[in-house]
């Protein structure tokens, strides 16, 4: 399937491997009811979920906080699809009420009509599994991508046993794979009860819960063995082998940035919340979460200037308020610090400093940097951009290429000059490696 490109000089075609009435990116509770309800009123529909995942991601944290306590039966796909069936009764209903499932199927960016993608006659997702990416065309997407964890950067958080609230839920409930014994839970309300009554029972020892906000370290040489709080005028121990953070989540809104969809901050719900457009839907936990309730547990954690902020690039509290250049750079900061920006901005301060440019890309280190850029008011959204998820070279390399692509790329733009210094004139008739477009058709 394709559909022409109305941009191409050289007759080229989006390359789509299907068309849909509707697609739904996520199948909890919320992305399971939204696809039913299309297919009842007789929309083609397809339902897709990243998990079972593919077992590198696990090791990146995405989209949750694993912390490296997720066992070798994850690496069993065919296992472990069965146990993400079993666990969530609701695709079967939805299969048999015609709605397509594609599962181990991640949404890896979405396109639609705008400034920058005006040949678009409808919107465009790339969708990828373990084998190959592709293109499918859709005219309504409802985003039920959910919520995912907060991570509070206390001394010792980088070490593998730390895992977020909705990694430790995924890898219990949804994987049946947790390998870790004896936990300690940071933070109290809903969402850390649920991972002590969770636990409990499933026969899990629960060493100890920190529900209010205090000074901690977690600690251990190669993996976690304990965790120290002050309470009141002591400091208490409880040895442990997995901490849980379920101090807070916030709403997955990537998808739903590239999708066109209007974000703004609201902490009643968690954050950074999408609002939806004629085109996207949004439901769940991607809409909004619990108010915010991590204030308090970054402050603390952030207190210190040596606190490790961005564990992929090493960037701590203070280098983020000198704003360092990286330290490979033996580069100084400007006097002023943050101060020097003016209005500050997340993307300007990852560019200078690389918080938030590793492997996890800002997926655990997002919220303690915005909250050192907030303190007079909210600091803007970082920006995302296509693929929001990671694709091994050999998943994008099977992307479908439309052969008029492969021959006229070195003219992509249609710029005459594009190979030539900024001195030379471009030629009335610009050759091309590969392919030629005619004097007429060239914009110079």
């Amino acid at each position: 399937m394709s559909q022409a490109d109305p941009t191409s000089l050289a007759g080229k075609t989006f390359p789509l491997r299907d068309g849909y009435d509707h697609v739904v990116i996520g199948a909890g509770d919320a992305g399971i009811a939204a696809a039913q309800a299309a297919a009842a009123a007789g929309a083609k529909t397809l339902l897709v979920d990243e998990h079972p995942l593919d077992p590198g991601l696990f090791g990146l944290d995405i989209p949750y906080l694993f912390g490296e306590r997720v066992d070798a039966a994850t690496r069993n796909a065919g296992r472990m699809e069965e146990r993400i069936v079993a666990a969530r009764p609701g695709l079967i209903a939805a299969m048999e009420a015609g709605v397509e499932v594609a599962l181990g199927v991640a949404a890896w960016g979405g396109f639609v009509r705008g400034v920058a993608n005006r040949g678009l006659p409808r919107p465009v997702l790339g969708l990828a599994d373990r084998e190959a990416a592709w293109l499918v065309a859709v005219d309504r997407i409802t985003v039920a991508t959910g919520a995912r964890d907060v991570v509070v950067p206390f001394a010792g958080w980088t070490l593998p046993g730390v895992m977020g609230a909705r990694g430790f839920d995924a890898a219990l409930r949804l994987y049946g794979a947790f390998s870790g014994r004896r936990i300690a839970v940071i933070g109290g309300g809903t969402l850390a009860d649920g991972v002590v009554t969770a636990a409990r029972t499933a026969g899990i020892e629960v060493a100890a819960q920190i529900a209010a906000p205090t000074a901690l370290r977690i600690e251990g040489r190669e993996d976690v063995a304990r965790i120290t709080w002050q309470d009141g005028d002591a400091w208490r121990e409880a040895a442990c082998d997995t901490v849980v953070m379920a101090v807070d989540t916030v709403p997955m809104v990537d998808l739903a940035e590239l999708l066109g969809c209007p974000i703004a901050w609201v902490a009643a719900k968690g954050g950074f919340a999408p609002q939806p457009t004629p085109q996207v839907a949004i439901v769940g936990d991607a809409l909004g979460t619990a108010p915010a309730a991590r204030a308090a547990w970054l402050d603390l954690a952030l207190a210190e200037d040596h606190a490790l902020v961005c564990a992929c690039e090493e960037v701590s509290a203070g280098d983020l308020r000198a704003l360092r250049p990286p330290r490979y750079l033996d580069a100084a900061g400007p006097e002023a610090g943050l101060g020097a920006l003016g209005p500050l901005n997340q993307d300007q301060v990852k560019r200078l400093t690389r918080a938030g440019m590793g492997a996890c890309q800002g997926r655990r280190c997002r919220e303690s940097v915005h909250a050192l850029l907030s303190r007079d008011r909210p600091a803007p959204l970082a920006s995302y951009r296509a693929p929001i998820r990671p694709l091994p070279l050999s998943v994008l390399a099977a992307l479908e290429e439309d052969p008029a692509l492969r021959a006229n790329w070195t003219g992509w733009f249609g710029i005459a000059a594009q190979w030539l210094p900024h001195w030379e004139p471009a030629p009335e008739d610009a050759e091309y490696i590969g392919g030629r477009l005619s004097g007429a058709e060239v914009v110079k």
